[in-house]
């Protein structure tokens, strides 16, 4: 049997410098569907719904424009953190990692872009 979402992002979270949180979210409620976070699960929480409404705050800034639903990630900074955001093909659900601001966003987005796939598989059961 493979691993469960959850499994995949603690594993996921293991191989980023500086992670501190990750997780699979209802782009429509902003409920984490699994997350793996070493921060406060308030603002862990917290981060979760306003990176679904960020997520579709974009989508209506760009409608009627040639760019109207091609948002492919949103990259936030903080004064202390970095927030990388990823629609999941179709899903209904994005992926959020943030990491401390010193991390090379290039570097997640790479890391993303590779075990994608594996997160949207680990979806399956729940779409």
């Amino acid at each position: 049997m493979g691993a469960t979402l959850h499994e995949m992002l603690q594993n996921l979270s293991g191989e980023v410098p500086g992670c501190r949180h990750t997780s699979v979210i209802d782009s429509r409620t902003g409920i984490a569907l699994a997350a793996s976070s070493k921060t406060d699960p308030l603002d862990s929480a917290g981060a979760d719904a306003f990176h679904s409404d960020l997520y579709r705050l974009s989508g209506s800034i760009l409608e009627g424009t040639p760019l109207a639903g091609q948002t492919e990630e949103i990259v936030l900074n903080s004064g202390s953190s970095t927030f990388v955001s990823v629609p999941i093909a179709d899903t209904g659900y994005l992926w959020l990692v943030v990491t401390e601001r010193d991390t090379t966003v290039g570097f997640v987005q790479a890391l993303m872009r590779k075990h994608l796939t594996k997160i949207q598989e680990g979806l399956s059961p729940f779409i």
